[in-house]
């Protein structure tokens, strides 16, 4: 049975200033640097009428796993991220996330939206939500637990790092 992953925060900027650094290369970069691990990259950008598309790998190191993940993951993990984001109105945007770790059966799905919220002048509200699903006999379910976790702090990292970068550039 998948976890479920729900992320929700309130940035003070516009989502179109929001957007514009979530899909900047630079910020993309800064932000794999920054919380990426030792290995993390931009592996892919595509900018098209519809919208952007990133590929990004992560890294997460076999001291920094529990003893089950390690028993099944072997080494340190390598994690394929893929974002798409597209314009859907002023104000509004949509995306969906994907992760997976090659060699392992563990998937994250998920969907984002970023949006002005009414009433609050200049802010905006970011949304996550998804699931984890690991195809592992007995031990499926403790991993889930595990991810969905590192997700949420992830995701939080990288809600501060946001914040933080768009600050020193207002």
């Amino acid at each position: 049975m998948a976890r479920r992953i729900e992320h929700r925060s309130t940035l003070t900027w516009p989502a179109q200033q929001v957007h514009g650094a979530l899909i900047d290369k630079d910020y993309l970069r800064d932000r794999l640097e920054a919380l990426g691990g030792q290995e993390a990259e931009l592996v892919e950008y595509t900018d098209t009428e519809d919208g952007v598309h990133v590929r990004m790998r992560q890294a997460v190191h076999a001291e920094d796993l529990p003893s089950v993940a390690r028993t099944v993951v072997g080494e340190d993990v390598k994690i394929d991220r893929s974002e798409t984001w597209r314009r859907e109105d002023d104000g509004h945007f949509t995306g969906e996330v994907a992760a997976a770790i090659p060699g392992v059966p563990c998937t994250i799905t998920g969907s984002m939206w970023l949006h002005d919220v009414d009433g609050q002048d200049g802010s905006c509200e970011f949304v996550v939500e998804g699931s984890v699903k690991v195809s592992v006999p007995f031990v499926g379910g403790k991993l889930e637990d595990f991810v969905a976790e590192q997700v949420q702090k992830l995701l939080g990292a990288e809600e501060g790092y946001t914040a933080e970068w768009l600050a020193q550039r207002s």
